[in-house]
């Protein structure tokens, strides 16, 4: 722990300790590997250095505590379950819910509510490698108090992406891909919600958290943008995979703390 969670002393590291225990712990993610976000075959399990791209995500996420994960997996459920099964050979809980039909980002979180547990889970995109501190991702979404909190990120010279504007540490307003307003903080499609959230969320109809559930969160005031630093790669294209194998080999794994 005095490695991994940068404590400075035995006084910090106690301090840290009592703050941990007094919060509510996050033990719950879920993976969004449905079938929405235009992708090369199976992004998910991209190989980043010799294993699977999303079993690296849970292994990252595991080093912060987070031991249960619900994959929302479309036409590609059946292979990656062959990937990860059920967890147990990683020491987790893993539990898959199959879209027979697309419902979108948002339609498909609303899905996974029978397997969440009270109190907030992070959602992440499975096409992202990243090596996100989720203490400090949580530790911020805690304090800001919002519904939900957004990892975001400085990306200059990149169109494809959305862009959001701030106000503070909260976001105002989303841009579409592309736009010339605003400036270069991207949506990284790693997010914690208050379990409240899925209440904004319709049932049994297609709905997308970008445009339909994060404008309204950030018109009622309750959306928070975490900026990070570190390393963040969508592999849905091969020169963003092949980039992702290079960056992974040169830092040594997701747990180390440096910037892209």
């Amino acid at each position: 722990m005095i490695d991994k969670q940068r404590i400075r002393s035995r006084s910090h590291a106690i301090e840290t300790l009592l703050r941990q225990s007094l919060q509510p712990r996050v033990s719950t993610a879920v993976l969004l590997a449905g079938g929405d976000r235009p992708a090369i075959a199976a992004p998910a399990i991209a190989p980043i250095g010799g294993k699977a791209l999303i079993t690296r995500m849970i292994e990252h996420l595991m080093g912060f505590g987070v031991d249960s994960f619900v994959v929302l997996a479309g036409s590609e459920c059946a292979t990656i379950e062959a990937v990860l099964g059920d967890g147990e050979h990683l020491g987790a809980r893993i539990r898959y819910v199959e879209e027979r039909r697309p419902r979108g980002t948002a339609g498909a979180l609303k899905a996974a509510q029978p397997y969440l547990e009270e109190g907030p889970f992070l959602a992440l995109h499975a096409d992202v490698l990243t090596n996100i501190d989720i203490g400090d991702f949580v530790d911020f979404h805690i304090r800001e108090n919002t519904l939900a909190t957004i990892a975001v990120k400085p990306r200059s010279a990149e169109a494809t992406y959305g862009k959001v504007l701030l106000q503070g540490n909260r976001i105002t307003r989303f841009v579409d891909q592309g736009a010339s307003q605003g400036i270069s903080i991207i949506n990284t499609g790693v997010y914690l919600f208050k379990p409240e959230v899925l209440g904004l969320i319709p049932d049994d109809q297609p709905s997308r958290l970008e445009e339909d559930v994060f404008p309204q969160l950030a018109m009622m005031g309750e959306l928070s943008a975490f900026l990070f630093q570190g390393i963040w790669f969508d592999v849905r294209e091969p020169e963003n995979r092949d980039r992702a194998q290079a960056r992974w080999r040169q830092i040594g794994g997701a747990r180390h703390a440096v910037t892209d």
